[in-house]
């Protein structure tokens, strides 16, 4: 939710064209963000909700690698870390299934 709600949050530009640099990352964050919802209702019916978690987190992480013009360093790092978190955490909830 962060990725959606940190560009108008930290101002990093009013125009559509300031944006422009984050659509991606701003469009996983809300798919992610749906699986997440999705995972907390309903944990069992879902069982492939962890791994696919974690691969979208990983594109997440290559879309903020990627070189794009008109990125601020801070937006790209906040991104980095963000999926690493969603990352890390997806891992270990998919870890503690998979003991059961």
């Amino acid at each position: 939710m962060w990725l959606v709600a940190a560009p108008p949050v930290l101002h990093f530009g009013a125009s559509l064209h300031a944006f422009r640099p984050y659509w991606w990352s701003m469009g996983l964050a809300v798919v992610i963000m749906l699986l997440g919802m999705v995972r907390a209702m309903a944990p069992l019916d879902v069982p492939f909700i962890q791994p696919l978690t974690i691969a979208l987190a990983g594109w997440l992480i290559v879309v903020a690698l990627r070189p794009a013009e008109g990125g601020v360093w801070a937006v790209w790092l906040n991104q980095l870390v963000v999926a690493g978190v969603i990352a890390l955490s997806a891992g270990i909830a998919l870890l503690i299934s998979l003991r059961r």
